[in-house]
């Protein structure tokens, strides 16, 4: 079982659910009502024993398909459609390019069991730094992998390329008819020069696929151009110290080690002609993701998912997470690990999916045609299971990952406030959230009666989740919001926001925290509309916003005190001062306000409480072993 913590943990999470689909739910945000991002169900969570780090998934058939980073609570980081628009993008990823961390994933147009589209590389602002697309005589870059190797400096990429086919011989004719050809390349990212490449069709015969023509919803009938027979569908790509790649074929439900110097097949992994004999507790059928884990010369160790499962015909109950070793001595194979899903009669995904090793030997899996992704132990036990989507919406993931990442956006926090009535006799409503933004760790408010200020910081809050919600009975009429990070360091400033106060037409239908949506009319109502008239035809219309100080500046003193407040300061002051120069002598007293004038100044740079405060103030998880009678599902 999961600790009582995990619990209350998983209780605590803000909700933000918005009923797009019963299936498929989505997140509603006050600050950015443009984003309809998938809400997590965490259904196990064990935060002492999860891996640090954030969760890379790339749902499409969703409402807003495109890269995502949820944190480990299943809380919202970043919305790709919020940054560059809705788009169908596959297996986002931590990648290292020019020796720093970016973010790498496939873009493009969806097709059923492949895709057209290129490579996609975006820095820590979230910038597109470079696309990489297919060479050669090839078509477009496939959604089945796009990687960096070599610190970047290459690209292995899938590519899927229909090729004219005599398919007389497998009773489809008379006629021209259509197969696709599983290509993979590897480019010079900088030069787009073609470094090598690989044709399934010059080393493997189609009489070898498990998968036969118009058998499946992905095989193809071979009759158009459009509708090749895919009868090797490679799916991953992977290359060794050696110069040497591993692919995966799901159609062929076989593992191969191609030569890197002239594409010769060195070995062959489960399928119809195998190298190895598998253990009896060694089988795979229409897997994906073989990734190499060790090799040496007389054993090797790879990861891959077995889905055991087209959707059409099953080879084991369920699928799972696998690792499978590999004896070149004895020429054997064998299962070592396995890793399933946390249900009680496991999951069978017909397609997609993925295995991860994680750096603590913790091991990440995505469900592939169920939107949902996994954690577990070494030894198998789960310790994190989430879903995107129930099963039945059609929503799926081609891959999930889990890397650390650092995401500094170049936009600017956003910011909605809300106030009932407009005065103390309600409240005032911040909702705050910076898209992307990962070194967040609170927020101060800030308030004035003039878009120009003078501004007075009316509180300060520990970032909850993607969106911040913070209350305070001073109402005021213009407001901004700043991020501070985990030392207490002011990072960006929102715009200057006017508070929107509902009028005496909608206010029936709102409350202290919100106005509700518009209810639908009953069948006969409609509404009767009106114009309502601007005095002057328009002239000098405004709304108050100064155009040219949207975004108030980080440097800026900003917060005022009011006059009254200095001027009884200083007197104070004044008084005390004299008093214990009296005593003390002159020389003391100066070194003492020396003293209290270098304070002063360190708190105005942030060096002072804030800081204390939040000094190492990182809000995740302490990882600790559970108690023996805590274990975990």
């Amino acid at each position: 079982m999961i600790s009582l913590s995990s619990i209350f943990l998983l209780a605590l999470l803000p909700s933000s659910l918005h009923a797009s689909s019963p299936l498929a739910p989505t997140s509603d945000f006050r600050s950015r009502p443009d984003l309809h991002a998938p809400t997590i169900d965490l259904q196990v969570f064990a935060p002492e024993l999860v891996s640090p780090g954030y969760i890379f998934l790339t749902p499409y058939r969703n409402e807003d398909a495109g890269p995502y980073i949820y944190d480990n609570l299943g809380q919202l980081v970043w919305s790709g459609a919020g940054t560059q628009g809705a788009s169908d993008s596959h297996n986002l990823h931590v990648c290292e390019y020019k020796a720093k961390d970016h973010l790498c994933f496939f873009q493009g147009h969806q097709h059923h069991g492949w895709a057209r589209g290129h490579g996609v590389i975006m820095d820590v602002n979230y910038r597109v730094v470079r696309t990489v697309e297919a060479v050669g005589s090839a078509t477009q870059t496939d959604m089945h992998e796009f990687r960096l190797i070599d610190g970047g400096k290459r690209a292995l990429v899938t590519v899927y390329q229909p090729r004219a086919y005599d398919l007389g011989p497998f009773g489809i004719g008379p006629g021209l008819g259509w197969i696709q050809d599983s290509m993979f390349q590897e480019i010079d990212v900088e030069t787009g020069e073609l470094l090598f490449e690989w044709r399934a069709l010059d080393h493997i015969a189609p009489s070898f696929s498990y998968t036969c023509i118009a058998c499946t919803d992905t095989s193809g009938d071979g009759l158009t151009r459009d509708t090749p027979w895919d009868y090797f569908h490679i799916n991953s790509i992977d290359k060794n110290s050696d110069g040497d790649y591993l692919i995966s074929a799901r159609h062929v439900a076989a593992v191969y080690k191609i030569s890197g110097k002239d594409g010769q097949i060195l070995w062959q992994l489960n399928g119809a002609n195998p190298t190895f004999k598998n253990n009896e507790n060694l089988h795979f059928s229409s897997q994906h993701h073989a990734q190499w884990i060790a090799e040496n010369d007389t054993h090797a160790a790879i990861s891959l998912f077995d889905n055991a499962s087209n959707t059409f015909n099953k080879t084991h109950p369920e699928s799972r997470g696998m690792l499978v070793g590999i004896n070149y001595t004895d020429r054997s194979a064998i299962m070592l690990r396995e890793w399933v899903a946390p249900e009680k009669t496991g999951i069978s995904a017909g397609s997609q999916g993925n295995t991860q090793i994680l750096p603590n030997h913790n091991v990440f899996i995505g469900w592939g045609d169920h939107a949902f992704y996994s954690e577990h132990l070494d030894t198998g036990e789960a310790v994190m299971y989430g879903k995107l989507a129930q099963w039945g919406s059609d929503v799926m993931m081609y891959r999930c990952n889990k890397y650390s990442w650092v995401g500094n956006p170049l936009t600017t926090p956003s910011l909605w406030t809300y106030s009932k009535s407009g005065t103390n006799d309600s409240s005032l409503q911040f909702y705050v959230s910076w898209n992307g933004a990962t070194q967040v760790r609170a927020w101060k408010f800030y308030t004035s009666d003039s878009a120009s200020g003078p501004w007075t910081m009316t509180g300060l809050m520990n970032k909850t989740g993607f969106e911040t919600n913070f209350s305070t009975r001073a109402v005021k009429e213009w407001s901004f919001a700043e991020a501070i990070d985990g030392d207490g360091k002011p990072l960006k400033r929102s715009s200057v926001t006017k508070t929107f106060v509902p009028s005496e037409f909608i206010v029936a239908g709102c409350d202290d925290q919100g106005c509700n949506p518009i209810p639908h009319l009953r069948e006969g109502e409609v509404f009767e509309k009106t114009i309502p008239v601007v005095s002057n035809r328009g002239k000098f219309y405004t709304q108050g916003y100064n155009t040219a100080r949207y975004y108030p500046e980080l440097s800026r003193r900003l917060v005022s005190i009011p006059s009254f407040g200095i001027a009884f300061s200083l007197g104070v002051a004044m008084l005390i001062l004299l008093a214990v120069g009296a005593v003390l002598g002159s020389r003391r007293v100066l070194g003492i306000l020396g003293s209290c004038v270098d304070g002063a100044l360190r708190l105005g740079r942030g060096e002072g409480g804030v800081r204390r405060r939040f000094a190492g103030g990182v809000i995740s998880p302490r990882y600790q072993k559970l108690d023996s009678e805590q274990g975990t599902t």
